[in-house]
């Protein structure tokens, strides 16, 4: 599940400004690279979640491993805003996090912007809020403890939120027209075709065919795009396989074959060698 992005609006419109990705200044904050993209580690998290988040990190940045930036403007997007990847053992520990990683002042900066323009952050326009501090000062995405599975077997979630930070920070700013995260863009397009039609907030219940099913009403529509392209990426790399009856509520497409079949245009799309999404 997507996390940790509706909270920069609710609770502070805020973070630090740099030109490149960088964890906040926590004493004894643990820190991993992964081309260029930092890696956050509360200091009550174990060195081997680090590593280990690194080491996902490494390989959907560089998937063909070939020692290369399978898309390098995607991940300068994500560097230029000065987002990051977090790892934290519980929820006290996002929170301090947060309140380091993001300032008063932009807060300060943002609202008499907004209230200009009749925006109200916590509800309809929490997007439009979102995208305009995001563009500017970036935000990170994170994984807790509990939810990484460093067995080597199996699903592990440590992809899923990594993968979130490539494509809501990347791809989606790298390539508005194609994957920016509202309803005119390419990707949008396909995930309303996905869904049985469009619909700004998420839905209890889908017409009948629909084959992206997300329910869960606290989702925006930018994060219900950030949900699809996961969903479509890692079925494409057959990484869904053998999960048909645990996500049947969310995604149908489990495997390379179902995503050919049903989704034609998708996979023509994450195919093409220009956005480097190897599978």
């Amino acid at each position: 599940m997507l996390k940790y992005l509706t909270i920069i609006i609710i609770s502070v419109l805020s973070t630090h400004n740099t030109a490149f990705s960088n964890c906040p200044d926590i004493p004894d904050l643990k820190v991993a690279d992964s081309f260029g993209v930092k890696i956050c580690a509360m200091p009550d998290v174990d060195q081997k979640y680090l590593e280990h988040a690194k080491n996902v990190m490494d390989g959907l940045i560089d998937y063909n491993d070939d020692g290369i930036v399978d898309n390098q403007p995607a991940i300068d997007k994500v560097l230029s805003t000065g987002s990051v990847f977090a790892v934290f053992r519980n929820g006290r520990g996002e929170r301090k996090f947060a309140d380091v990683f993001w300032s008063e002042e932009v807060y300060d900066e943002f609202m008499p912007i907004f209230d200009a323009k009749g925006w109200n952050c916590e509800r309809d326009d929490e997007d439009k809020c979102m995208h305009a501090v995001e563009s500017k000062y970036g935000t990170f995405l994170a994984v807790f403890t509990n939810e990484m599975n460093l067995s080597g077997s199996g699903w592990d979630p440590t992809i899923e939120e990594g993968l979130h930070l490539i494509t809501h920070m990347g791809y989606a700013h790298a390539y508005p027209d194609i994957f920016g995260q509202n309803k005119d863009s390419y990707i949008a397009k396909l995930m309303d075709i996905a869904r049985g039609g469009y619909f700004e907030k998420a839905k209890r219940k889908y017409p009948h065919g629909a084959y992206y099913t997300y329910d869960d009403r606290s989702c925006t529509y930018s994060c219900q795009v950030t949900e699809f392209t996961y969903w479509a990426i890692t079925s494409l790399r057959g990484q869904q396989e053998g999960r048909a009856r645990e996500i049947r509520k969310e995604w149908k497409l489990t495997d390379p074959e179902k995503m050919q079949d049903t989704a034609p245009d998708l996979v023509e799309l994450l195919s093409n060698k220009k956005y480097g999404i190897y599978y």
